[in-house]
């Protein structure tokens, strides 16, 4: 009388098998579906200022969270994304455990800010800032109004690819 087994193997597999792929569905590459990339291995978890012209998102911030294990891999992937998606890369900056990514496409500008946290790496955090080339208020300097990041420790504390602080 074991009929039944198989069966219920089955439904078990036809009911847990959308559930898995659900809990492991990556973030999507794109902000919006647009032309902007999202920061490499973190996930977008607010996006606000929305502006669009027709299909273009003009204006936007995305704050992520995430893991950061190999800042260097994490800073050269996002990079290569906006490469992929047509933007120009204009500068990087390192200071501390920040590193500030600038870039351009079209009439645009775009802003991305990755801050490691050391204390804990799962809860690294970043933002992305597009906006209009002609936008004032843009800047290229790491940010000093959003709280990205923990004070760094020492030096020898740091990972790769992130500057140390300012001697002061």
């Amino acid at each position: 009388m074991r009929p039944f087994p198989p069966i219920i193997a089955t439904l078990v597999l036809i009911v847990a098998l959308p559930l898995f792929q659900l809990g492991c569905s990556s973030p999507p590459e794109m902000v919006l579906e647009s032309d902007i990339p999202n920061v490499q291995g973190l996930e977008p978890i607010i996006t606000r200022d929305i502006q669009r012209s027709g299909q273009q998102v003009d204006t936007v911030e995305v704050l992520y969270r995430g893991d950061i294990t190999a800042t260097q891999k994490n800073v050269q992937a996002t990079r290569d994304r906006f490469d992929d998606a047509g933007w120009s890369f204009i500068s990087q900056q390192a200071r501390g455990n920040t590193t500030v990514l600038n870039f351009a496409k079209d009439t645009r500008t775009a802003r991305v800010e990755i801050a490691l946290n050391q204390i804990e790496p799962m809860m690294s955090a970043a933002v992305l800032q597009v906006r209009p080339a002609s936008d004032a208020t843009f800047s290229t300097a790491p940010s000093t109004s959003i709280p990205l990041a923990l004070p760094t420790t020492s030096q020898s504390d740091l990972l790769e690819g992130f500057a140390p602080p300012p001697n002061k």
